[in-house]
């Protein structure tokens, strides 16, 4: 029996935070209805390169159920507020104040059932002056200071992911498990407000607390760390490595590894910090012997010093990883790969939904 079997869930969805949190419980085995508008989620135009549908929406909506409704319709409104009332969960992510103009803000809604958990993700929370900005995933990595804090000293850079929209989603899923097991205390729902911006400020804590503390503003430092040293990427002979030397053992390690054990007790290397404020130095004593070898003969070296080393891959290399672990989904009738999570032990495909597939069976059901 998976952990969340009989667990109804109903998300007003679109997107990436809150469809990525619905397939994580659906995951755990919970019942997730996806409400659409008429066009869709929007995801499910960002492209046609998994069988003639969007990568992100197969990814994020496998093993849902879909229903076309339009709220602005009373039939279709009560239908919904119906669902909510036998829902266990209900999340949400639409503009902050559009549903409790529907009748469904909090109020409502544990009115219609007060043990029903609702979860409100929205990019900088439901009130305040900042509430109805738009914050798509980019605006808010800028926003948060995450780009700052990416790339180069001069020239920030966007992380590659949607990393604002999949960590919200992540933590929302949390929020939504911790508040499940509350209610199997009091028997009694609550309202989670989940928002972009808070949760990639509090996963900047660290380059935060340097400015307010410190004095000092962290910025980007391309491939190395900007807080440990030598911790990023040197060159071979045949191109870039990848080592992490996260304390002063691994230090003496190092150092004996390159053949340069007196290095450890330089005036300019001794501590974690001093190593950071002479990177350049660092580097330089590093890569005259790096440059010695390729990254395989180099890779050797270090494993045999007990170094933490890694190549930078490429996603067809990482396609080709061993130590990754994929899963089958259906989209359009045919099965597609994608990356499973370590806890999805789900023994066949999940489906992807079409549009509004489940929406006569579910309009029955809910009558």
């Amino acid at each position: 029996m998976s952990a969340l079997e009989g667990t109804l869930v109903v998300s007003l969805e679109q997107a990436v935070a809150a469809p990525y949190c619905a397939r994580l419980l659906a995951e755990a085995g919970a019942r997730v209805i996806k409400i659409e508008r008429d066009e869709g989620d929007f995801a499910r135009h960002y492209d046609t390169v998994v069988n003639g549908e969007s990568a992100y929406f197969v990814w994020l909506n496998a093993g849902k159920e879909s229903i076309v409704l339009d709220v602005k319709r009373d039939e279709d409104l009560a239908l919904l507020k119906r669902m909510v009332a036998r829902a266990d969960v209900f999340i949400q992510n639409i503009r902050p104040g559009a549903v409790d103009r529907l009748g469904l803000g909090w109020d409502d809604v544990h009115k219609l059932n007060p043990r029903t958990i609702m979860c409100s993700i929205s990019g900088y929370g439901l009130t305040g002056e900042l509430a109805d900005l738009k914050a798509y995933d980019f605006l808010v990595q800028a926003e948060s200071g995450l780009v700052s804090l990416t790339g180069t000293p001069t020239e920030p850079a966007r992380v590659g992911l949607s990393v604002c929209d999949i960590s919200t989603g992540a933590t929302a899923y949390g929020e939504i498990l911790r508040a499940l097991i509350e209610r199997g205390r009091t028997g009694r729902g609550q309202h989670l407000d989940v928002a972009l911006f808070d949760v990639m400020t509090e996963w900047a804590s660290v380059p935060l607390a340097y400015y307010e503390y410190g004095g000092k503003r962290l910025t980007g430092t391309g491939l190395d760390h900007t807080q440990i040293a030598p911790y990023g990427a040197h060159h071979t002979k045949d191109g870039l490595i990848i080592i992490a030397v996260q304390n002063h053992r691994e230090w003496i390690k190092l150092c004996q590894v390159i053949g340069r054990p007196a290095l450890a007790d330089d005036e300019r290397f001794k501590t974690n910090p001093l190593r950071v404020a002479n990177r350049a130095a660092l580097t330089e004593e590093i890569e005259a012997f790096f440059r010695r070898y390729t990254r395989v003969e180099l890779a050797k070296l270090l494993e045999a010093g007990d170094i933490a080393y890694g190549r930078i891959n490429y996603v067809d290399d990482v396609l080709k990883h061993p130590a990754l672990k994929t899963k089958q989904v259906v989209s359009q009738g045919r099965v597609a790969n994608f990356v499973r999570r370590v806890c999805d032990g789900a023994r066949t495909p999940r489906v992807v939904p079409g549009l509004g597939e489940h929406g006569a069976a579910l309009r029955a059901e809910f009558a």
